[in-house]
């Protein structure tokens, strides 16, 4: 057990030492809810945090026109040395960076090889030049992530506590299970109380458990909250037009789960009592 515990801490150690950027893809079983505007209040809170932030448009459901990158070049364009690069990258009013995997038509059409070996290694260059990739994404339709990286990589689904929601964010749990396996997921639910989250999260959880033996982790709870739609008209992020709304706070609560900044420390600390409380 000592073992392990201090095995824990020194991989937790190197994390201090040199923190391995993040690429996070969020898929939706919310078809009610722009997964834009989530992705936009939550990538604006994790560049506010000090994190430098680039979101990643993969999705078929997503508004391009919310992220204002309906005539930017995509990164498939970068690939076919059709542009060049920075030219392909967006930096937004809300302080983080956008860019365009490809366009909506070719999200269900598989990638060949060289492209898909080409997107792998500009994502992981990308992640070495940015803290916190996310990518907003839908699944094609053999039920993946256009890359491999993607589906091996982190994935949040954002659900709501609508029946058919649920229902949706377990088939696709279900289907990447049969695809690749068992894996993590991360959970987030829209326009809940936290209350309402967690019976929602616990209800998900128990089933994924049992019959797949997946695990699940809860990301947090988007409040109703006026201020989202308001902030929206504004062309602002909540955050940054009202800082002490209830749904700013949410966003703030899980830009810091998503903060490796934030999150290591703390967990090493967590390993490094129990080790010293063995020891």
């Amino acid at each position: 057990m000592l073992n392990i515990q201090q095995d824990q801490a020194a991989g937790l150690r190197r994390i201090m030492a040199a923190p391995a950027p993040r690429i996070i893809s969020i898929i939706s079983a919310a078809a009610t809810h722009d997964k834009s505007r989530l992705m936009t209040n939550l990538a604006a809170s994790i560049s506010d945090q000090g994190n430098k932030t680039l979101v990643v448009h993969a999705s078929k459901e997503s508004s391009e026109s919310f992220y204002g990158i309906n005539a930017l070049p995509t990164l498939i364009d970068t690939g076919l040395k059709k542009i060049a690069l920075n030219k392909a990258i967006h930096l937004s009013q809300h302080g983080f960076s956008i860019a365009k995997m490809m366009h909506k038509s070719q999200l269900d059409q598989m990638l060949n090889y060289s492209m898909s070996e080409y997107l792998t290694g500009l994502f992981n260059t990308l992640a070495n030049q940015y803290e916190i990739l996310l990518v907003d994404a839908s699944l094609n339709k053999a039920h993946l992530l256009p890359i491999s990286l993607l589906n091996d990589g982190e994935i949040i689904i954002q659900l709501t506590r609508e029946p058919e929601s649920i229902k949706d964010a377990y088939a696709m749990i279900k289907n990447i299970y049969s695809q690749i396996g068992r894996r993590h997921f991360g959970i987030i639910v829209d326009n809940a109380t936290e209350q309402q989250a967690k019976v929602v999260f616990n209800n998900i959880s128990s089933v994924a458990k049992r019959y797949m033996r997946v695990d699940l982790e809860f990301f947090g709870a988007i409040p109703k909250d006026d201020h989202l739609s308001k902030a929206s008209q504004l062309g602002r992020s909540v955050v940054e037009a009202f800082p002490l709304a209830t749904a700013s706070n949410a966003f703030k609560k899980m830009a810091l789960k998503l903060n490796y900044k934030q999150v290591a420390p703390a967990a090493f600390m967590s390993a490094q009592f129990a080790q010293e409380q063995s020891a």
